[in-house]
């Protein structure tokens, strides 16, 4: 039952619990009102692209709740096997999932995880983890950080952080408690993540619903209710499985061209991708003062507003190029996007690179590696279509029943190479 609700241009309505309003309440996650939801680079390229990961970290709880309500409670396998007090004890480990799966974002999200320190350096919990890498930390560590550090403060009980840091982190072991659930139904600890992190998530449907609307663009609208009202859990050979309805393959379908071309058209935007490099080599070559720290309550200091503070000051000096450039709205001049699945196109970057390297021209690239879906791998697949027969219904892999998908599955994979702004009327003057 819910205690509160709020209003919200996407979902109109996102109730919630007394409980989840201590989260939202808490300092750690009113941050997210001061964290780009595409970063502040992309309001150079859509104005109105002004909303924040607060409002949708709000949004996947929502949609979070929506997919346990649908799928796992109208699951005849999973409630023959839970009781109504375990099964409400999962929705809300899903739904705080979906609330804190980007709680561990840093300014401007993953340009300032260029500086961030060794993971080995976070105060972490390392019974929690399956492995621990010689690596540098990314948002995702920060998130089990700070939901461990939520547990510490006692919002909740150390087996419910570690439930849901392991639904927003790929290496986290579940609980105890989670565990033997699991060895009542094996797979279910892989559909519950899937519910978080996975081809149709609350993530993705929540963010390209909201980040369509704030651009003004269409390329990122689906059918939300559609397709979550024909989901559902079934068993296949003992593991457990998403299945779409027939009449809901088309709603999936354009999840996932929605995302396709929000990726071509919005988050890898030739504006956006070269100010990004902007910011990365700001920070990078030290133009601003921008340490990130490894003690949470620290972390959670860090906020867009004060980094941008530090670009405006740096931007004064002419000398602080890429500050100075950035804050100063001066682009660089994308000359082409090259394939990766091209050879010619891959010789052709390899030769222009060196052309302008003997003509001293300065330049730059973005790269990019997407794909429509992992769907292909059907032995990995988690999502089928419930297709009628005349003997009732099978489960088909959807790669295999979508023709789209068969068509279309092409990688997202391409550079974009760009020259300094300065070097434009140099680079016209190579001769072709």
């Amino acid at each position: 039952m819910s205690d509160f609700e709020l209003r919200d241009p996407v979902h109109k309505r996102i109730p919630f619990s007394a409980f989840e309003r201590t989260v939202i309440d808490h300092p750690f996650f009113q941050r997210l009102r001061h964290i780009s939801q595409l970063g502040f680079l992309q309001s150079y390229v859509y104005p109105g692209a002004l909303h924040n990961r607060f409002t949708h970290c709000l949004g996947a709880m929502h949609v979070a709740g929506r997919l346990f309500g649908r799928a796992v409670m109208g699951s005849s396998v999973i409630r023959e096997k839970l009781s109504d007090k375990e099964l409400e004890q999962l929705r809300q480990r899903v739904r705080i999932a979906g609330l804190l799966h980007d709680i561990g974002h840093g300014p401007f999200s993953h340009a300032s995880e260029a500086v961030f320190p060794m993971l080995v350096d976070l105060p972490i919990n390392k019974k929690w983890w399956r492995t621990f890498e010689d690596r540098q930390a990314v948002h995702e560590d920060y998130s089990v950080l700070l939901i461990q550090s939520l547990s510490e403060q006692g919002l909740f009980t150390p087996e419910f952080a570690q439930d849901v840091s392991s639904l927003v982190h790929a290496n986290i072991e579940p609980s105890e408690w989670l565990m033997s659930l699991v060895e009542r139904i094996p797979s279910l600890q892989r559909v519950l993540k899937a519910m978080i992190s996975g081809e149709a998530d609350c993530d993705r449907m929540d963010y390209l619903l909201r980040d369509s609307y704030y651009c003004g663009v269409a390329y990122g609208h689906f059918d939300l209710d559609w397709l979550i009202s024909s989901m559902s859990i079934e068993d296949l050979d003992g593991s457990l499985v998403f299945a779409i309805n027939e009449n809901g393959v088309r709603a999936f379908e354009d999840l996932l061209l929605a995302r396709y071309h929000m990726i071509d058209q919005v988050y890898f935007h030739k504006t956006k991708a070269g100010f990004k490099h902007y910011l990365e080599q700001a920070i990078v070559q030290k133009e601003i003062d921008l340490t990130i720290p490894t003690d949470p309550a620290a972390y959670a200091e860090l906020r867009d507003g004060a980094v941008i503070e530090m670009m405006f000051a740096a931007a004064k000096d002419n000398t602080n190029y890429w500050s100075h450039h950035l804050m100063n709205r001066k682009p660089a001049r994308r000359i082409l996007r090259f394939q990766a699945s091209d050879p010619n196109d891959q010789i052709a970057l390899e030769n222009l690179k060196k052309r302008c390297d003997e003509s001293l021209i300065r330049w730059f690239t973005h790269s990019a590696k997407n794909s429509l879906s992992q769907l292909e791998d059907t032995e990995k697949t988690i999502i089928y279509v419930n297709k009628k027969t005349l003997n009732g219904f099978k489960l088909v892999p959807m790669f295999e029943y979508s023709d789209l998908l068969q068509k279309y599955n092409e990688k997202l994979q391409f550079t974009d190479f760009f020259v300094h702004r300065e070097d434009v009327q140099k680079y016209k003057g190579l001769p072709q």
